[in-house]
């Protein structure tokens, strides 16, 4: 495998100064708890970087993970604690990655353009609310069986086989019913005027 795409390996030897620390930082103990963020920290921040993340986000899901890790330190097992870290770093990344495709797929919809990395600014912010109450509209004249699997897939990012699971239908419906929810979200969309392509057509003479 490349170097540069590498996860780190999650899985840690049951190692006893390792157990000991744990140990103290189920107590409550602030140098422990410390200690144990300060030496898993950078291999968290490097794990969601190769997971896909940005840097300047590497941080953030840090501090989530060790949130997170520090309030169920009585689930981690001995010899458990890479792998415990590595599946909440992948969590995260994936919970990241599907709110950006909520706002992503909301703005490629309704034409609103929105860059990757720019401050909120107030018009953005007002764009990006404007959007989301399109996208609401149509969502709530859409037949429920259609609308739930369109959300699950298209805002929330839920892959097909856990579509089906949660809904208790066989995976070929979830595709069937999401196919027609596409059709029904455009045909919706258009007759309330809400695409960008649909308002400028109505605007020329």
């Amino acid at each position: 495998m490349d170097a540069a795409v590498q996860v780190a390996d999650p899985r840690s030897p049951i190692d006893g100064d390792e157990e000991r620390l744990l140990a103290r930082c189920r107590t409550g103990d602030r140098a422990a708890l410390r200690s144990l963020y300060d030496q898993h920290a950078r291999s968290v921040m490097a794990n969601a970087r190769r997971l896909g993340l940005a840097a300047d986000e590497a941080e953030d899901v840090a501090q989530e993970v060790f949130t997170a890790t520090f309030k169920d330190l009585e689930r981690i097992q001995p010899g458990a604690l890479g792998g415990w870290l590595f599946r909440l770093t992948s969590n995260r990344v994936h919970d990241r990655f599907r709110r950006r495709r909520f706002r992503e797929a909301i703005h490629r919809w309704i034409g609103v353009a929105e860059p990757v990395k720019e401050p909120d600014r107030p018009d953005r912010i007002a764009l990006r609310n404007e959007a989301e109450r399109h996208v609401s509209r149509i969502l709530e004249r859409m037949t429920q069986k259609k609308r739930d699997v369109f959300v699950l897939f298209e805002l929330q990012g839920f892959l097909g086989e856990e579509i089906a699971e949660q809904l208790q239908i066989p995976v070929d419906t979830v595709w069937t019913r999401l196919h027609h929810a596409r059709i029904e979200f455009a045909k919706v969309g258009r007759s309330l005027e809400l695409f960008e392509e649909t308002r400028t057509r109505g605007a020329s003479p």
